[in-house]
């Protein structure tokens, strides 16, 4: 099992929770919100990739497909 969590999204939802209880402190946090996006951004903190450690293998070796050609035959 694969999850790929953005760090961003995570944040704007943060932030939107903590306006919505606490809308006095609205200053502050669009202001850390910013912040922390734009260090997000810079360093490229954007996903975290994390894997199930029981997976050993979690997708099937990729391999071509066999396609088995017909004979031709031309009729006249």
């Amino acid at each position: 099992m694969t999850l790929n969590l953005a760090l961003g999204p995570v944040v704007s939802l943060f932030a939107g929770i903590l306006i919505l209880i606490v809308p006095r402190l609205l200053n502050y946090i669009v202001a850390i919100y910013l912040i922390l996006i734009g260090v997000i951004g810079i360093f490229g903190w954007g996903a975290v990739h994390t894997r199930a450690a029981t997976a050993v293998h979690p997708h099937p070796p990729i391999t071509a497909p066999a396609y088995a050609t017909a004979p031709v035959t031309l009729s006249a």
